[in-house]
């Protein structure tokens, strides 16, 4: 234990999509220990407790309404990288950003990035995050060989695949909830140029994009599509594929030049010249003045110019990280903020689930202004979302009227209703809206269970909490 007294400071903690959220006691730990003394200073005031990255969770997976928050965003040591292996080993608040940045100048790129390079790896161990190639690599949870778990009891554990296997397979993908990872390794692959070849292709409705995709999968390296959600009639689910594929070795001559970081990242200025924390406000506007119909127009006609001039050699960073290229690009949503409604629907049904959900959205008036589709694979853990189908991710402005709110909140749960009847599955760093009595259907009775049962033997006292996990009544 350490001797000096904990910094807890009140504030405002909120989701990324700032919707969700609250006033909360906030600690900044920088070591395990101080992790362990937070855990015994909460049990002893009978207080509950939430661990929080790089608050990159759209909802209320990291906040903790009138709790505690222990915010890991200083644990940030990357502590070891093998240039032979591309192994690294880290601490929670190590970024996607600062791990790219120090394995791509050895030829390596993580497996499985977010769309933005600000998620912590305890973030995305925890939340068991997927990338635009989940059909082919699986999720972030796959390409993690072990890592060291603080219990709520102050017991520190090792747990891999072969030791500790039940609680490995747990708390990847656990949200939190069985102990907080204090160390992790990620491995990372071998690239063989700072580049990636990159295809535009038209979508001109739903079943095109999936068919699309299900005919490329077995071929391509990352595959995602941004669909038009406005589009209705024959053009109901037009969008924008793009694939990528990594280079060979010895493909791209300039490839191993493009391995500086400096390189990678999204750059500062478009065109060069505009700073691009001065777009946001111009997307506030298009998104208050309900132009995002017009906007995705333009984006879509956009899209026949970018498929006649592909390929064309992207960097890793410009192609991953497009989240990245607007600072702040969430406050276009203010005061309301975000959510995001995210659903997985395996492929038998995924047109027709799908369409039912975009029809459904523009009947209703609320109209999403971002939808991006991917596909999936099933992947071994507890709490997965992965299956054998796709995802939609749909973004909504959410209105600061409280009837309008109310009215976004039923709608998305009708619209998880008609995907769980499908058998389809939900990702907790993006819901929002989900009632505890989904719980059970997105897993089954089975893992839910074997869930609450490690629960209960790792956090007997119920400890560690969230605003979701009590939604979701875990």
């Amino acid at each position: 234990m350490t001797e000096n007294p904990l910094d807890w400071r009140d504030e405002d903690v909120r989701g990324f999509g700032m919707a969700v959220g609250g006033p909360a006691r906030v600690l900044r730990p920088t070591t395990a220990e101080q992790v362990a003394d937070a855990f015994a200073a909460v049990r002893r005031a009978g207080g509950n407790l939430a661990l929080r990255g790089a608050g990159c969770s759209y909802g209320d997976a990291a906040t903790n309404r009138d709790g505690y928050v222990l915010d890991l965003s200083r644990m940030n040591r990357l502590l070891e990288f093998d240039p032979a292996t591309g192994v690294a080993v880290v601490e929670p608040g190590v970024t996607v950003r600062d791990l790219w940045r120090r394995s791509i100048g050895h030829g390596f790129w993580p497996n499985v990035v977010s769309g933005t390079m600000a998620v912590s790896m305890g973030g995305a161990a925890a939340m068991n995050i997927h990338g635009k190639n989940a059909y082919r690599v699986g999720t972030f949870g796959e390409h993690v060989p072990w890592f060291e778990l603080l219990t709520a009891g102050g017991e520190l554990l090792r747990c891999s695949r072969e030791t500790q296997p039940e609680l490995f397979h747990a708390a990847l993908a656990g949200f939190g909830m069985l102990g907080c990872i204090t160390k992790l390794a990620v491995a990372t692959k071998r690239v063989h140029s700072g580049r990636l070849r990159v295809w535009g292709i038209v979508a001109r409705d739903l079943d095109h994009n999936l068919e699309l995709i299900e005919s490329l999968r077995g071929q391509a390296d990352y595959l995602v599509s941004w669909l038009d959600l406005h589009g209705s009639g024959v053009a109901l689910g037009r969008g924008l594929l793009h694939r990528a594929d990594q280079l060979a070795p010895g493909e791209d001559p300039e490839g191993p030049c493009r391995f500086e970081a400096g390189l990678q990242d999204v750059p500062p200025n478009l065109f060069g010249l505009v700073p691009k924390g001065w777009l946001w406000p111009g997307m506030w506007a298009a998104v208050h003045a309900q132009q995002v119909l017009l906007v995705n127009w333009l984006k879509f006609q956009a899209g026949y110019r970018e498929a006649k001039h592909s390929p064309y050699l992207q960097t890793h960073g410009a192609f991953h990280f497009l989240l990245d290229y607007v600072p702040r690009w969430q406050w276009m949503t203010k005061p309301g903020g975000l959510i995001q409604f995210q659903p997985f629907v395996p492929v038998g049904s995924t047109s027709r689930v799908l369409r039912t959900l975009i029809e459904r959205c523009q009947a209703t008036g609320f109209v999403p202004y971002l939808g991006v589709l991917k596909r999936h694979r099933p992947d071994p853990f507890l709490m997965t979302h992965g299956l054998d189908g796709f995802s939609l991710a749909m973004d909504f402005a959410v209105s600061r009227h409280p009837r309008r709110r109310a009215e976004l909140w039923r709608l998305c749960q009708e619209l998880a209703d008609v995907v769980l009847d499908a058998g389809g599955r939900f990702y907790y760093a993006k819901d929002a809206v989900l009632l505890a009595s989904s719980f059970q259907r997105v897993h089954g009775g089975a893992a839910v269970d074997r869930f609450r049962a490690l629960k209960a033997r790792w956090d007997p006292e119920r400890l560690l909490q969230t605003d979701l996990s009590r939604r979701l009544g875990v």
